[in-house]
């Protein structure tokens, strides 16, 4: 258990990177920074005078710290982190927790048996519009929970050995798990890539939960219309965020079936209500989960296992859309 104020490094110093970085200085957490790039440390020597650098992860994760956070390229994230685990430091991965549900699987059981804490980055567990979201459901106010659709896309950066599902579905995927309490019976999936479906940039998946509860997920990074929205489907009405460059917002609006006289079933909707949300930094919030589960010896509740969960819902996906069937949650 960290009591007082804990030092932390961070492994990567790009856009992500940065963010982490300025964050964990403002909570006076920060001591050390790792990048192979010295454009990157010159800008963040220049920045913060006081944090050390270093130009390997080696060096980074010998110091004495009490943490590292991950936000190196995504085929490292496993590695890094049971090194990370192996030198008695807690663990901040960002998203995705690992690119196979083995490595992952490797990350969570060295987790258990080093007593540490693993932090995964899946941000919208802890975004405030999500709380909201999460709190409305548990008041009953839209009844009972059948279904969800989360769709994000921006025009980003590619990565042409990479896949648009593993890079930016984890937080959907995420969310989809927290929501339905669950992980899925089955899954579909669908990719299209614009060179290669062996690198897609568009990936569709729709799972399968019991009692007749589904999910629908979309990711782009080729689309024109930066946006992210999830609608949350209840037998009273759907709750809705929205999300772009000019603004976020949550509604919530009364709809659903119903019987008539002679028990035919007709479609209803009621007023659309605007909800208000707290106006605070998703990623900051996220940052201060981490480290005060490292003061209280608390698991996250994006911890090791939750990241496992999420890779195989990812991994199932993904074998769904290469195979144009349905897979099994357990295969």
């Amino acid at each position: 258990m960290v009591t007082r104020a804990p030092r932390v490094g961070v492994i990567g110093a790009g856009e992500r990177g940065r963010q982490l970085i300025r964050i964990c200085y403002e909570l006076g957490a920060l001591a050390g920074v790792c990048d192979v790039s010295q454009p990157s440390l010159r800008e963040i020597a220049d920045t913060y005078p006081d944090v050390e650098l270093h130009t390997g992860a080696d060096d980074l994760v010998r110091a004495p710290l009490e943490a590292v956070l991950i936000a190196a390229p995504a085929e490292l994230h496993a590695e890094l982190s049971l090194q990370v685990l192996a030198a008695g430091k807690h663990v901040f991965v960002e998203k995705p927790f690992a690119l196979s549900v083995v490595d992952a699987e490797a990350v969570a059981a060295a987790a258990v048996a080093t007593g540490l804490q693993v932090f995964v980055a899946h941000l919208l567990i802890y975004h405030p519009a999500v709380r909201k979201l999460r709190s409305i459901i548990a008041s009953g106010a839209i009844g009972r929970l059948w279904h969800l659709r989360s769709r994000r896309s921006s025009l980003g950066k590619l990565r042409q050995l990479g896949s648009v599902w593993w890079n930016v579905a984890p937080y959907d995927v995420s969310l989809m798990l927290a929501l339905m309490g669950e992980e899925p019976t089955s899954v579909v999936g669908a990719q299209a890539g614009w060179l290669t479906t062996r690198s897609p940039d568009a990936a569709y998946a729709d799972f399968q939960f019991a009692r007749c509860r589904s999910a629908h997920i979309e990711v782009s990074w080729l689309d024109p219309n930066e946006m992210w929205r999830c609608d949350v489907f209840g037998s009273e009405g759907v709750i809705t965020i929205s999300e772009s460059p000019s603004g976020s917002r949550m509604t919530l609006t009364g709809c659903g079936a119903r019987s008539d006289e002679r028990g035919m079933l007709f479609a209803w909707r009621g007023d659309e209500t605007e909800i208000e949300f707290e106006s605070v930094e998703p990623l900051r919030e996220q940052v201060v989960a981490f480290l005060t589960s490292m003061r209280f010896g608390i698991a996250a509740e994006t911890d090791a296992s939750e990241g496992l969960a999420v890779v195989r819902a990812l991994a199932r996906a993904d074998r769904a859309s290469h195979v144009n069937g349905a897979v099994e949650s357990r295969a």
